[in-house]
């Protein structure tokens, strides 16, 4: 009968322990510091650093855009005769119309 009590006993302690370790790796990914949460947030930060990359870089662009505008003459004569159209005295201008031939 002492038997039959203590291994009852021992049967409740294994489920309570079981039932708590459960809990317990539940509570790993559930709350608010849990695994899950982990996960997400390093994917945040891989996106906000691939993010960061390409905003320096077009940093970078824009710089080095920035410096050929205000020190080289002839990138800045290619814009205006690109954006707006602008030809020097005594240039002439020809239009290249492209034709589609129908076969």
């Amino acid at each position: 009968m002492i038997k039959k009590r203590q291994k009852k006993q021992n049967t409740i302690k294994i489920y309570l322990l079981f039932a708590a370790m459960l809990m317990g790796t539940a509570g790993l990914f559930y709350v608010d510091f849990g695994i899950i949460k982990l996960i997400n947030l390093k994917t945040k930060q891989n996106k906000l650093q691939v993010e960061i990359e390409g905003l320096l870089t077009q940093q970078i662009s824009i710089q080095e855009e920035i410096h050929k505008l205000k020190h080289d003459t002839s990138y800045i004569e290619k814009i205006a005769r690109e954006k707006f159209m602008m030809v020097k005295p005594g240039e002439k201008v020809f239009k290249v119309i492209e034709s589609k031939q129908i076969q």
